[in-house]
C-alpha cells in the first residue's frame, strides 16, 4: 500500500521546550497496532526543542537524519549527528535540540512503542 499523505502536527513549547516542534506522521494513528504509538519525521528548527521528559509506559528511539543536535540523556549531556541513533527506555528521560545558532534544521526519525 502506498502511503501519500501524512498527518502533520505542530505543537509550541512541548514538555516546556522552546519554540514550535513539527510532528509528519508517517503513518496515520489508525493504521498502528496497540504497541506503536507514534512513528514519525521530527523538524526541530534552530533554537527549538523538546522538553525533558521521562517516558512512562512507552521508550523512544531517535535517529538524527539532518543537522547536529543537543541531546540530554537522563542529565547527561551530548552532542549527535547525523546517523546518531539514542534510545530512552521506559522509566527514563531525555530532552533534544537545535542549536540557536544552527545553520540548519533538526530533523529526526522518531519510533515511541508501549511497553
Amino acid at each position: 500500500m502506498l502511503l501519500q499523505n501524512m498527518k502533520t502536527d505542530i505543537s509550541c513549547n512541548r514538555f516546556g521546550g522552546n519554540g514550535d516542534v513539527i510532528i509528519e506522521h508517517y503513518i496515520d494513528e489508525g493504521m498502528l497496532n496497540d504497541t506503536v504509538v507514534m512513528y514519525a519525521r521530527v523538524t526541530l528548527k534552530p533554537g527549538c526543542s523538546l522538553g525533558y521528559h521521562v517516558h512512562t509506559g512507552n521508550s523512544e528511539t531517535i535517529v538524527v537524519l539532518q543537522g547536529t543536535a543537543e541531546y540530554n540523556d537522563n542529565g547527561t549531556p551530548m552532542t549527535l549527528h547525523v546517523g546518531d541513533r539514542v534510545h530512552c527506555p521506559n522509566g527514563e528521560g531525555h530532552a533534544i535540540g537545535n542549536p540557536e545558532n544552527a545553520s540548519e534544521d533538526l530533523l529526526l526519525q522518531a519510533l515511541v512503542i508501549k511497553g
